[in-house]
């Protein structure tokens, strides 16, 4: 008689096979028939429904199988004392394709495993042939790490197989949520490693490698079971190995294995071979060498997601005493393209035994030197010495380049990314401390002209907590990341930081640092210092001393400062006003703090420079702050950048701001910013070529950063470029199909190239996404009057004189308008009071292809001649 659980069970599968078939109302009212008064079972079907949708277009795997396997693994118990000439003595757990139970050979008088194949799946022949051919060739392994298969039978319609009982616990239940230690990791790892070479070889794939699957025995010993799911590839006529059987053993897109263990390849449901269980295995020994698993999620469908899709969590986050080595043998059996894993099993064997090798060397030349110190003090002299010059001879060596100069070790590493720091706990978030740690770093280590530092607008949006180091890396293109976590309780503060080599993925450097907050000065220059010697950077005295320069002592103020940086960089008019408080809150904290007189000018410039406030009300206060600050300290970059910023926006003194920008770039070459904005001065003086030159340099320094390459098509655009522009702003829009300044600009074009439709549509497509910005109802309005339909134009001008009551509306922005309309003389009246009032739209004059209608008229050539534009 079935049981309740079974009953219901195929409840569920019959109501949720019937309503598949089904589509729209025809579904739901199927459902409401067949689930009245039974709420749960709706519930039941509606999300094996769900799933089923999302295995269409991602793993294409039935999603009733999946609930058969959990339902007949968690339910049945075999209702029976014997099976054939085997005894039942115990339930053991279950396995990848059935129960598993602690018997005793009759015949024998051993105990042994048996494993049965589950009812359900004994009423499919199909499944009951591939399991027989799967276990019979998992019974022709033959190694001290796999639990060996005795025999394969069937007994009263029962089918099973008799395989060794290995006493000890799971792999799975030692690691329990903690690390193991790194000489335990390697040693299981090899016994492991080495059973899959053993199996590979004779062409099996496990399929189904996990934590759990891996007995330890109480001597230490590591067995793999269950092959029960394995692979068996065939021998093709001309000796290579297929992964296609040439029965059907598999249906198409059916998953098999342990979701959080997959492979990418196998998540997906596709062909497999012998590298999905390299995979597996590096997942395995992941969980080793931290306490959890790196893909794990709420859900199997997100689980798979990061399989395919993500990164795992750098290891060195909860195990800073792994070796580099080993880290890097995980990380290269956890990669997603089967051509960069190991290929087989012996390679990662043979790496295993090499670093146990190493390890056990290590260990022994220490054991060796301590005895030598007690017994022989003078001996310990001459090996100390001996020890240091060598350090000092490979030291030498891994620091020169072919050409002899001193060039940078780990590698020829030439770039970094300093990621916002996360917490240690997730309910202590301090996320101004966490970017502010990072901005603080990247303020000190792009003092260092060896190396290229991505800018805190590059890295910022890596503040997320599930955001991988390594992958965050690739995609700035850098050679190394400098990660941490922070967490801070009351006074006390604990701060983790790994340095992490990008090529490989190994750790290059860890370090923590317990200490009180007031003592964060001290730690930042620690880890800057330990930066940039692990870089084997040769600072200059100049260098050196800016690269531990603290600009205040004083926490209270630093803490304000931080929140400062933190609402700055957020980009909004909220974030560049929230921040201009907590910068003046710094200065009356500690009125020699010279960074944050540069947070004032920056905040300034910005209000200024989003329309937020008039020009004449925030940019002689931008200059104000920035010659503070040169006068605290005249080699802070920053500051020269937001003096010239002002020098060519407000005082239109195209000279000065030269100057300033090429003194930021000598003492900083690496400020993408600094070339950004020194690039737009160039542009709006008619210097095309050097202008995209400079712009192309900022995004070679913040290679994925949306600003600068939507910069570069702005740049392309005044400079009459007009289908270089557009292909630019088309490569913004892949990248992000919702940012707003790049439909702008790309309307604009379209404008500017007479092509009027597309130009409405993107222009319309931007307003929403830009916020209520005027500039983008403007340029609207404009191609609505040059396409003729002026009604519309006039609505928007109206529109926009009505935002003017309340808020700063460019009078420049607004002018050309005018002249469309058929009023050139009220456009001439708003371009002189967009002189007067230092209007940004001013600078633009010179270039702008908008104000091409009023060159004609002298007024237009008197104006240019005011404004003092360079000839």
């Amino acid at each position: 008689m079935k049981s309740e659980r079974r009953e219901r069970t195929d409840k569920v599968f019959n109501v949720f096979q019937a309503a598949v078939e089904l589509e729209g109302e025809s579904r739901h009212a199927f459902l409401d028939q067949a689930c009245a008064g039974d709420p749960e079972l709706r519930k039941e079907v509606a999300a094996l429904l769900a799933y089923d949708e999302r295995a269409k277009s991602f793993i294409e795997s039935p999603a009733f199988e999946e609930a058969e396997l959990v339902a007949d693994n968690e339910g049945s118990t075999l209702m029976m004392e014997a099976v054939g000439p085997f005894k039942i003595v115990s339930r053991l757990g279950s396995g990848g394709m059935g129960e598993v139970y602690l018997a005793e050979d009759s015949r024998l008088g051993r105990q042994l495993a048996l494993k049965i194949l589950p009812e359900y799946f004994s009423r499919d022949p199909d499944r009951v042939a591939r399991f027989k051919r799967e276990a019979k060739a998992a019974s022709a392994l033959n190694h001290p790490n796999v639990a060996t298969i005795y025999e394969i039978g069937e007994a009263e319609g029962i089918s099973y197989i008799a395989m060794e009982y290995v006493e000890g616990k799971t792999l799975e239940s030692k690691v329990s949520g903690r690390p193991l230690g790194s000489t335990e990791i390697v040693e299981i790892a090899s016994h492991v490693a080495d059973a899959l070479d053993e199996a590979h070889s004779r062409g099996i794939t496990h399929r189904d490698i996990k934590s759990a699957n891996i007995m330890l025995t109480a001597r230490g010993q590591a067995k793999v079971l269950d092959f029960g799911l394995a692979k068996l590839a065939v021998k093709l006529a001309d000796g290579l190995i297929s992964d296609r059987p040439t029965e059907k053993v598999t249906a198409p897109g059916i998953v098999m294995g342990t979701v959080q263990y997959m492979s990418p390849e196998q998540a997906l449901g596709r062909d497999l071979d012998h590298r999905t269980d390299i995979f597996s295995f590096g997942v395995v020994m992941y969980e080793m060498a931290t306490g959890r698993l790196p893909f794990n999620a709420a859900t199997a469908t997100e689980t798979i997601e990061r399989i395919t899709h993500g990164q795992p969590e750098a290891i060195a986050r909860f195990n800073y005493d792994l070796p580099a080595e080993l880290e890097r043998i995980i990380r290269k059996c956890l990669e997603k393209d089967r051509e960069r894993r190991y290929q087989t099993a012996r390679e990662l064997l043979v790496d295993l035994k090499n670093l146990k090798r190493d390890s056990d060397s290590g260990m022994a030349m220490s054991t060796g030197a301590s005895t030598r110190q007690r017994n022989h003090v003078w001996r310990w002299i001459l090996v100390a010495m001996a020890i240091l010059v060598a350090g000092v001879a490979v030291v030498y060596f891994l620091v020169r380049d072919n050409n002899g100069r001193g060039s940078v070790a780990g590698g020829g590493i030439k770039s970094i990314a300093v990621l916002p720091f996360k917490p240690l706990v997730e309910q202590s978030r301090d996320e101004a401390l966490e970017l502010g740690m990072a901005d603080t770093l990247i303020a000190r280590l792009s003092n260092i002209r060896e190396i290229s530092v991505r800018p805190v607008s590059a890295v910022r949006k890596y503040a997320g907590l599930d955001q991988d180091a390594v992958a965050a890396g690739r995609e700035q293109k850098v050679d190394a990341v400098l990660e941490g976590n922070l967490q801070r309780s009351g006074e006390n503060l604990r701060v983790t930081v790994r340095l992490i080599q990008l090529r490989d993925g190994s750790s290059l450097w860890a370090g923590q640092f317990d200490e009180k907050f007031t003592n964060i000065f001290a730690v930042q220059d620690s880890i800057s210092e330990r930066v940039a010697g692990m870089l084997a950077l040769t600072l200059t005295g100049q260098e050196k001393e800016r690269l531990k320069k603290q600009y205040t002592q004083n926490t209270e103020a630093y803490e304000l400062y931080l929140k400062g940086r933190y609402h700055l960089n957020r980009l909004t008019d909220d974030g560049f006003l929230k921040g201009l408080d907590y910068f003046q809150q710094v200065i009356e904290k500690d009125p020699n703090f010279a960074l944050a007189y540069v947070g004032v000018a920056e905040a300034y410039n910005d209000l200024g420079g989003f329309n937020v406030r008039p020009p004449k009300e925030v940019y002689p206060k931008a200059k104000s702050a920035a010659l503070t600050a040169l006068k605290l300290d005249d080699t802070l970059a920053q500051a020269h950048t937001a003096l010239a910023m002002v020098s060519f926006t407000f005082d239109w003194d195209w000279a000065g701001a030269e100057r300033e920008f090429k003194r930021a770039i000598e003492i900083n070459s690496t400020d993408s910013d600094a070339h950004y904005y020194y690039s737009y001065s160039l542009a709006f003086i008619g210097q095309f070529d050097a202008a995209i030159a400079e712009m192309r340099k900022a995004q070679e320094l913040d290679p994925v950063s949306l600003v600068k390459l939507t910069g570069l098509a702005q740049v392309l655009l005044v400079a009459r470029r007009y289908d270089q522009a557009l292909e630019v702003c088309e490569k913004a829009l892949e990248m992000d199909p919702n940012l707003g300044f790049a439909h702008w600009l790309r309307g604009l074009t379209y404008m500017y190239k007479g092509s009027y439709e597309p130009a409405i549509l993107a222009l319309q497509k931007s307003i929403p996404l830009s916020g209520d910005s005027p500039d983008e109802a403007a340029s609207l309005a404009h191609a609505y009057a040059l396409s003729g339909k002026r009604t519309e134009a006039r609505k928007i001008l109206e529109e926009l004189k009505q935002q003017a009551k309340h808020k700063y509306v460019s009078p420049g922005t607004i002018a050309d308008l005018y002249f469309l309309l058929g009023d050139k003389d009220q456009a001439f009246a708003l371009l002189e009071k967009a002189y007067e009032e230092r209007d940004n739209m001013v600078v633009l004059l010179k270039v702008e292809p908008m104000f091409d209608p009023l060159r004609s008229d002298p007024r237009f050539a008197n104006l240019l001649r005011r404004v003092g534009f360079p000839q």
